[in-house]
């Protein structure tokens, strides 16, 4: 029987028993093991910082989709109730809440949000206008420093983008 079409493994004939089977054995040397570890250490090193950026970005991300949404969302029942509404943002145990003054529910904005910079109210008129002559920003920061602003115009349209100011 010719061991060579057979792969990399310890093949083992019993004493006692030569003409019959081959018992074979495979497996991974200790080097082997301790280089595949190593490697996936690497990869971790540079991965997980990577991540964890991401994750920063994404959830920032997505507390400004989601705040710029529940304002024009604000905007909509104000102008369906007939009455204004005021929006406020509050830091409050580390994390920025927006109360929509009974209109909606209030809502708190993901983790990584830390805080936020413009006027801490927005308010919509009946007609859905921006209860300002000028635009309203808004910019939120995360922990790492990433910023995401929104602006409020003054009619009452909602704007969001990956800068300092948006445009």
């Amino acid at each position: 029987m010719a061991l060579a079409h057979l792969p990399v493994a310890m093949c083992v004939f019993p004493y006692h028993q030569r003409s019959s089977a081959v018992r074979c054995q495979s497996g991974f040397t200790l080097i082997e093991v301790m280089i595949a570890v190593a490697i996936v250490g690497i990869l971790a090193m540079v991965a997980v910082p990577n991540y964890l950026q991401w994750n920063a970005r994404y959830q920032l991300k997505q507390g400004t989709t989601e705040l710029a949404g529940s304002l024009t969302l604000a905007r909509m029942a104000a102008m369906n109730r007939n009455l204004a509404v005021t929006v406020t943002l509050a830091l409050a145990s580390g994390r920025v809440t927006v109360d929509f003054g009974g209109a909606l529910a209030p809502i708190v904005l993901p983790q990584a949000i830390v805080g936020f910079t413009g006027g801490p109210t927005v308010q919509f008129t009946r007609q859905g206008l921006s209860g300002s002559t000028a635009n309203v920003p808004l910019t939120l920061v995360s922990q790492q420093g990433t910023v995401y602003s929104l602006v409020v115009t003054p009619s009452g349209k909602v704007n969001w983008c990956a800068q300092a100011t948006c445009p």
